[in-house]
């Protein structure tokens, strides 16, 4: 289990434990009416906003907005249970809290922090001193910075741990281009030479053989025209496997893209290409090598997705790329270096591409480009 699935655990299990003595005095008549029922309310209202905060599917609590709306639900329904309950034991819903700011910057998740002990400093002055009330919040004070710290630690290291999966995945990706590309200037070496030597010396080698087989008689012209008709049976031989090598110079996009999309850290890709796409042009399949790449990366660090769908098709006039993730998406985004780099490169190819986004619905790429025709 990951790691922050145990985190999940814990936030459930100490949201339950916490209300576990007031909920106890509620059983025996301890509190009135009034006050257990706005303890109930809070109580559920808690485990509601904390739930949907832990939601990985897609849906509007993705949005940031309501993310933030949601902690500031769990903080109320915190305080409130304190103060309801007359128990200090739901201060520990507090920490909870806390460890789930990693999502806001420092500096807000620092003052987050700093009004929520400033709020059980306040509620707690009802039941004891201001000295007992000012160490009893001072305490939690340090618990949530405690979780919060820990939280963005471990924010880090799965950030750390996707960019390291996500450099692998690029190297193995390039790794393959770099083979394909190899071996594609191989081949066409390989068929230029045959062309451009053995095919020209055996034309010349064959039209001389005609001259000789007009200038000959008897037995020495029937040998000159049968190494006329050998000579041209090794000249179709030569342009066949030039052909040959030819039409095998091609790069196959599908293994690279298979391989940048094999391992992503947290976020789950999944491709859906054709087994085998092969383009004659290099730019052709650096192009979506390279986008798709970028997709990637857009997705682990600003999307807050935990898939992303990408969709790959070719027939004989186009090749087109589709993408979509389950991100928190945006009402509005910028056009970032990245994008418009893929833009730039999908032009560049004869091609588009276009960007599609919303608040609470993740974000969507769809781009095409021209087929590449064998020799141009």
């Amino acid at each position: 289990m990951r790691i922050e699935r145990w985190l999940v655990v814990a936030g459930f299990g100490t949201w339950l434990v916490s209300a576990l003595p007031a909920m106890l005095r509620i059983a025996g008549g301890r509190l009135s009416h009034g006050e257990a029922a706005v303890f109930v309310v809070a109580f559920v209202g808690f485990g509601v906003a904390f739930g949907l905060l832990c939601l990985e599917r897609q849906g509007p609590w993705r949005a940031r907005t309501v993310r933030t709306a949601l902690l500031a639900m769990q903080t109320v329904a915190g305080l409130t249970m304190i103060r309801s309950g007359n128990d200090l034991f739901p201060a520990a819903t507090l920490v909870v809290v806390a460890g789930q700011l990693d999502e806001l910057s420092s500096r807000a998740a620092a003052l987050w922090v700093a009004l929520q002990t400033i709020g059980l400093g306040i509620v707690m002055l009802e039941h004891m001193g201001a000295a007992s009330a000012i160490a009893t919040a001072g305490a939690f004070g340090g618990f949530q910075l405690f979780a919060l710290v820990t939280a963005s630690l471990t924010t880090r290291e799965r950030r750390a741990r996707e960019d390291l999966a996500r450099a692998n995945s690029e190297l193995l990706a390039t790794r393959a281009l770099l083979v394909d590309s190899s071996r594609v200037e191989e081949r066409l070496r390989i068929s230029r030479d045959l062309h451009d030597t053995l095919g020209h010396h055996l034309t010349a080698l064959s039209l001389q053989l005609d001259v000789a087989s007009r200038l000959t008689d008897g037995k020495a012209a029937d040998h000159v025209q049968r190494a006329h008709a050998i000579t041209r049976l090794l000249l179709g031989d030569v342009r066949d496997v030039v052909s040959q090598l030819r039409v095998g110079s091609r790069f196959d996009v599908a293994s690279a893209l298979r391989a940048l999309t094999t391992r992503s850290g947290t976020l789950a890709v999944h491709l859906d290409a054709p087994d085998v796409l092969e383009l004659d042009r290099g730019a052709h399949a650096d192009t979506l090598v390279k986008c798709v790449q970028e997709l990637i990366t857009n997705t682990t660090r600003h999307a807050g997705a935990h898939n992303l769908w990408i969709r790959v098709d070719s027939n004989a006039d186009r090749i087109t790329l589709d993408a979509r993730d389950d991100g928190a998406g945006a009402k509005a985004f910028a056009i970032g270096h990245g994008l418009t780099g893929m833009r730039e490169r999908f032009e560049e190819c004869g091609g588009s591409v276009a960007f599609e986004g919303g608040d609470g619905r993740g974000f969507e790429v769809h781009g095409f480009m021209p087929r590449p025709r064998s020799g141009s």
